[in-house]
C-alpha cells in the first residue's frame, strides 16, 4: 500500500509540474504573439485535472483560445461575451496580470462594438442595439456608448430605452461632444471607430488598420433634444416636450447644434410663429428644400396662401422632383383662387398655375388619383376637353 501511495503522489507531483510548465509555455507563446501555439498547448491540458492553484491561469488562457489575437479576434457573437466572462472569472480566481486582463477585455468589447457597426451596415439595427446595450451595461459611465444606445433605440422604436438613456445623459450634463478613437481599415480604406484608444492601437498592431488617431465630435444636443421632444409629444405630454426644449435652451444658450435644430423642434411642437422667426434668421443660407416645405405647410395652416406659395416655390427651386411639394403648391393656388376677393380673371390664372403643378405631380407619381381627378376638373372647367379625355383614358 505504501508503494501505491508513493506512486500516486509522484503522479500528482508530475501532473502539477506539467501544468506549471504548460502555463509557462503559453505565457512565452503569448508574449511572442503566437496564438496558434497557445491554443495547441492549451488543448493538451485536461480541464478536469487542473489543480486549484492553476485554475486562474487556465481560465484566462481558455479565454485567449476563444478570443485569439486581440488585435484581430477570431471570436464572434456569443463567443466574445463568453471570453469576457472567462476573463472576469480568471480575475476573480486570482489571475494577477492586470495589463493582460485589460487588453483582452477591451479587445473583446471592441469586437462586440465592431459587430454592432457591421449590423448597422447590414441594416440590422436591432442586432446592433443589443450589442450596444450590452456594452452600456458593462460600462455605465461610457456616455458615448450610452448615446449610441439611445440613438439606436430611437431608430428601432424602442422608445422606453431611448428615453431612459437620453434622460440619463441630460442628468449628467452630457451633450455629445466626445473624443472618438478611429483607425483606417487597410482593406476597405474606411475609417472605423473603436471604443477606446487602446483598442484602436491594438487594431493597428494587427496590421489590419493604420493611422490610429483621436477625433473630437461636435455637440449632439440638438439631435437628442429633438428625439426626446418627439417621444414626449408622442406620449401625449406636450408640456413636458416644451419644457425639456426650453430648459435645454436656457442651460446651453450657445450650443450650435441646438440652435440649428430649434426650427425643427418649434415646428414639431406646433410653435409656428417661433418656427418662422427661427427660419428667417437662416433664410439666406438655407439649402435644404425641406425647410421651405415646412414653412409652406405652416403658412398654409394659417391660410396665408401667398406666403405658402412663395415658400413652396423656393422648395421647388431646390428640388423640383418632390411630388408632395408640387401637389401642395397646386392646392395653395386653388385655395387662392377660391377666395372671395379673387376676380374671375385672377381665378383662371391661379387654377391654371395649379394645373401646371398637378401635371408635374402626375409625371412624378402617376398613380396619385387625387391629383388626377382635380386636374380633370380644372380641364373641364376651362373647356380643355381633349386634355380631360386623354387623362381619363390614361394617356
Amino acid at each position: 500500500m505504501k508503494y501505491k501511495f508513493l506512486i500516486t503522489g509522484l503522479a500528482i507531483s508530475s501532473l502539477a509540474f506539467a501544468q506549471k510548465k504548460e502555463i509557462r509555455n503559453m505565457e512565452k507563446a503569448l508574449e511572442k504573439g503566437n496564438f496558434q501555439e497557445v491554443s495547441s498547448i492549451f488543448s493538451e491540458i485536461n480541464e478536469s485535472e487542473v489543480e486549484e492553484k492553476y485554475e486562474a491561469d487556465y481560465t484566462f488562457y481558455k479565454a485567449v483560445t476563444v478570443l485569439g489575437n486581440p488585435g484581430n479576434p477570431k471570436a464572434s457573437g456569443d463567443e466574445l461575451k463568453e471570453a469576457i466572462v472567462l476573463i472576469e472569472t480568471a480575475k476573480d480566481l486570482g489571475f494577477e496580470n492586470k495589463a493582460l486582463i485589460s487588453s483582452y477585455t477591451q479587445a473583446a468589447e471592441s469586437a462586440i462594438f465592431s459587430e454592432a457597426q457591421k449590423s448597422l451596415k447590414d441594416n440590422d439595427q436591432k442586432a446592433a442595439l443589443k450589442n450596444v446595450v450590452y456594452l452600456v451595461e458593462r460600462n455605465p459611465s461610457n456616455q458615448n456608448m450610452r448615446m449610441n444606445a439611445a440613438d439606436l433605440a430611437y431608430r428601432v422604436g424602442d422608445f422606453e430605452t431611448a428615453k431612459a438613456n437620453y434622460e440619463k445623459l441630460l442628468s449628467e450634463d452630457y451633450i455629445g461632444a466626445e473624443k472618438s478613437f478611429v483607425a483606417t481599415n487597410i482593406a476597405s480604406n474606411e475609417v472605423e471607430a473603436f471604443p477606446n484608444k487602446q483598442a484602436a492601437d491594438l487594431a493597428v498592431m494587427s496590421k489590419k488598420y493604420k493611422d490610429s488617431k483621436v477625433e473630437l465630435s461636435t455637440s449632439k444636443l440638438g439631435s437628442f433634444i429633438t428625439n426626446l421632444a418627439w417621444m414626449y409629444k408622442n406620449d401625449g405630454d406636450l408640456d413636458k416636450a416644451k419644457k425639456t426644449f426650453s430648459d435645454a435652451q436656457a442651460k446651453y444658450p450657445n450650443d450650435e447644434s441646438l440652435k440649428l435644430a430649434s426650427a425643427d423642434i418649434y415646428l414639431l411642437l406646433g410653435m409656428n410663429d417661433e418656427y418662422e422667426k427661427a427660419i428667417s434668421k437662416l433664410n439666406d443660407n438655407i439649402t435644404d428644400p425641406k425647410v421651405f416645405e415646412n414653412l409652406g405647410i405652416a403658412a398654409g395652416e394659417k391660410e396665408n396662401w401667398d406666403q405658402a406659395i412663395d415658400y413652396y416655390k423656393k422648395s421647388i427651386e431646390l428640388n423640383p422632383d418632390n411630388y408632395v411639394v408640387q401637389n401642395n403648391i397646386a392646392v395653395a393656388y386653388i385655395q387662392k383662387g377660391n377666395l372671395e376677393e379673387t376676380t374671375a380673371a385672377e381665378q383662371k390664372d391661379f387654377y391654371m398655375s395649379a394645373a401646371e403643378h398637378y401635371e408635374k405631380v402626375l409625371k412624378l407619381k402617376p398613380d396619385m388619383d387625387s391629383a388626377k381627378q382635380t386636374l380633370i376638373s380644372i380641364y373641364k372647367s376651362f373647356k380643355m376637353d381633349d386634355k380631360a379625355a386623354a387623362l381619363e383614358a390614361g394617356n
